[in-house]
């Protein structure tokens, strides 16, 4: 099982004084990164694409609300 920096970015409504995008970050480990967000974002179409760093990029849209999970070997 390989361990990853996973940085998710969530769009969100900028009402209330929020910013536009959440953004946390976290380390996991999945063999792999695409069943675990789909695990997260049951019913979501997602789109994957690997940066030249390696590192893996996964958003996902899930009834208009947009996600992007980049995944980064540690």
């Amino acid at each position: 099982m390989k361990t990853y920096e996973l940085l998710i970015a969530e769009q969100q409504p900028t009402c209330g004084g929020q910013l536009p995008v959440k953004q946390t970050i976290k380390t996991v480990s999945t063999d792999d990164p695409v069943a675990y967000v789909k695990e997260l974002e049951h019913g979501a179409e997602v789109e994957v694409s690997t940066l030249d760093d390696g590192t893996i990029v996964i958003e996902a849209d899930h009834n208009g609300k947009w996600i992007k999970y980049e995944f980064s070997e540690e």
